[in-house]
């Protein structure tokens, strides 16, 4: 059990704080990364898979991979801190925080606050070790709401052993890769990337960096983060271009060209599938 488990780890992408106003509403998109939001201030009304949760001020909501998410707010004064981060291994068809530990969609913040405002004051530190600490608080952070949703699932009957059980053989069955550890050499890459994601990037670049044939370097990362290298690369970039999109006016040539596409009419296309919308119609969407 301790061996499953014990390999999971997490890979932290990006941190920012959002402030949006009662008119604010998040198109419904297909999620390709974690969340885990605090809400600031105000109150908001989250549909996750068609299942609707209001969120307000001091709760953490939590957004798994894959799902589909559209959000609005109820407020004038809607402020959140939204971390987004992958895990390590492939969790196939599944939830690995939820189905595994029981966390749910809405927690009570009780001191976990903290530990976004030290990942976003590290992240934009200009501190050589920054990503080590970032890391180390993410995994701090997602050990603490496991710690308590696990004292919450203990007050359920004893049936919750034999559940436990199933979930583990579940959990086997879905994850591409655990019974290893996550190769440090492909961990390198990860994080590079995570840093510079705008820079340019062909298979051969990314295994010179981590000393592995391109065969090897392609095959590996695809069996320990769970897609290629080139799609992890295009769903961060996505990521970055969704965000100038709703919080900048940017056109949106300059923010194709800004996240590493020479050609905006390939950008459009990659984003319309990666969303359901192109990006004058995301930022429409969300501004209506």
């Amino acid at each position: 059990m301790g061996n499953v488990i014990d390999n999971v780890r997490f890979n932290f992408l990006y941190i920012d704080t959002y402030s949006f106003g009662k008119t604010w509403v998040y198109p419904e998109s297909v999620i390709p990364y974690n969340m885990l939001r605090y809400i600031v201030s105000g109150s908001g009304t989250f549909f996750i898979d068609k299942e609707e949760v209001t969120v307000s001020k001091n709760q953490i909501v939590y957004i798994p991979q894959g799902c589909h998410m559209s959000c609005y707010a109820l407020t004038d004064n809607l402020v959140f801190s939204s971390i987004r981060f992958t895990t390590s291994v492939f969790f196939e068809g599944g939830d690995f925080l939820a189905d595994y530990y029981g966390i749910p969609r809405v927690m009570e913040a009780q001191g976990e606050e903290k530990y976004f405002e030290l990942i976003d004051g590290w992240v934009r530190s200009g501190n050589r070790g920054r990503m080590y600490f970032v890391r180390g608080y993410l995994e701090i952070l997602i050990g603490s709401l496991i710690e308590r949703a696990g004292k919450e699932m203990n007050q359920v009957s004893s049936t919750l052993k034999t559940h436990e059980e199933y979930t583990l053989e579940k959990l086997k069955l879905r994850m591409r890769k655990s019974d290893s550890k996550i190769d440090p050499r492909i961990q390198v890459v990860v994080d590079y990337i995570a840093l510079h994601p705008t820079e340019k990037y062909t298979p051969e670049r990314m295994a010179d960096m981590a000393e592995l044939s391109k065969q090897r370097f392609g095959h590996l990362f695809k069996e320990q983060i769970g897609k290629s290298p080139m799609v992890y690369i295009k769903e961060l970039r996505m990521t970055i271009a969704a965000r100038r999109l709703l919080v900048s006016d940017e056109n949106v040539s300059d923010i194709a060209y800004s996240v590493g596409y020479e050609d905006p009419n390939y950008f459009i296309r990659e984003f319309k599938r990666s969303f359901g919308y192109t990006p004058t119609q995301y930022r429409k969407a969300a501004r209506e």
